[in-house]
């Protein structure tokens, strides 16, 4: 389908379940011939430009059950239509998990925090230019990644296999640094999975980013509480508001007796998913937190790397941030 530069949607019906049950019930009733509207900051606005054009929207915002959070002594439940900015204000959640309120705080601007949800967040489709515009790139079904020979200052330096875009969600290293679970409902019931197992790199399927099936709704995100454990999210974007980021890192670990453990290191803006840095880890995993072995996890992060033609900054940048994450948290 060519993408055209129009700025009104086809005609369709909206529909407005309120309860989950109801929207898997209309999913099935318009097969493939529909779209679930969440938060609808990136639905709307492929809609408007008819890069979709379904006959039926469901509109998910009336399920009470997708909203909120519910705190335990083990975990925190967040449902998936919870706002990014209540996420943002949440005094209690910054003492337990900064690394995500850090996160949500970081997402687009105050207009977009207050539209957008957690779980819209972590599903939205690749923001690549060249996929998104006229071009027919290997992921929208042609023969060539047009960012790996032209323009790519923002596309991945780690895991491009046929395609160089990059995850756009800003949550998304947050919930694999903290070994969170998502939860997943279809009409056949629930499944839940961990977060990094959610998202699907090109070399295993280069026409989508996330494991969620058709007709199936991401429900909530799980995600542990452990009273050691310390986490921290930086980012870096060319304007603190609104764009997405250069580069990102996630980071939690636990400290004890002055060394790290259970060390968690992720990197948004690098890679097609979240990008786990294990040679980072590896390299911080027993050591004393000091200047010398941040200095050697934020060296490791970047082994592996493989810049395009204008994205060598980044390696730079990635150190940089890892450092500075890892900085935070060892005080």
């Amino acid at each position: 389908m060519q993408r055209i530069a129009v700025d009104e949607p086809k005609p369709f019906t909206l529909h407005s379940p309120s309860s989950l049950d109801g929207a898997l019930e209309l999913a099935v009733a318009h097969q493939g011939d529909f779209a679930y509207l969440a938060g609808g900051c990136d639905l709307l606005d492929q809609l408007k430009h008819q890069w979709r054009r379904p006959r039926h929207v469901i509109n998910l915002k009336g399920i009470d059950s997708l909203s909120g959070l519910e705190r335990g002594e083990d975990q925190v439940r967040v449902g998936a239509l919870t706002k990014l900015a209540a996420l943002e204000r949440d005094r209690d959640l910054l003492k337990r998990l900064p690394a995500l309120v850090h996160g949500a705080a970081r997402v687009a601007s105050p207009q977009i925090r207050n539209m957008g949800t957690l779980g819209g967040n972590l599903l939205q489709d690749s923001r690549c230019p060249y996929y998104r515009g006229a071009w027919h790139c290997y992921r929208e079904g042609g023969i060539v990644c047009d960012a790996h020979h032209g323009i790519n200052r923002e596309h991945a330096i780690f895991g491009g296999d046929r395609c160089y875009t990059v995850t756009p969600s800003d949550l998304a290293p947050v919930l694999v640094a903290l070994d969170a679970s998502v939860q997943v409902h279809g009409k056949e019931g629930g499944r839940s999975l961990p977060a990094h197992r959610l998202f699907v790199s090109p070399s295993e399927d280069i026409k989508i980013m996330h494991r969620i099936q058709r007709g199936e709704i991401l429900t909530a995100l799980e995600i542990p509480l452990r009273k050691d454990r310390r986490s921290a999210f930086v980012k870096n974007a060319a304007r603190n508001a609104w764009d997405f980021a250069r580069a990102s890192a996630a980071i939690a670990l636990a400290v004890e007796e002055g060394r790290a453990r259970d060390v968690r290191i992720a990197l948004g803006g690098v890679a097609p998913t979240p990008w786990r840095s294990l040679a980072a880890e590896r390299a911080l995993e027993g050591a004393a937190l000091n200047e010398t072995s941040i200095e050697e996890a934020a060296l490791a992060a970047t082994k592996g790397a493989a810049p395009l033609s204008h994205n060598a900054y980044k390696v730079g940048l990635v150190r940089k941030l890892v450092r500075q994450a890892l900085t935070q948290v060892s005080t």
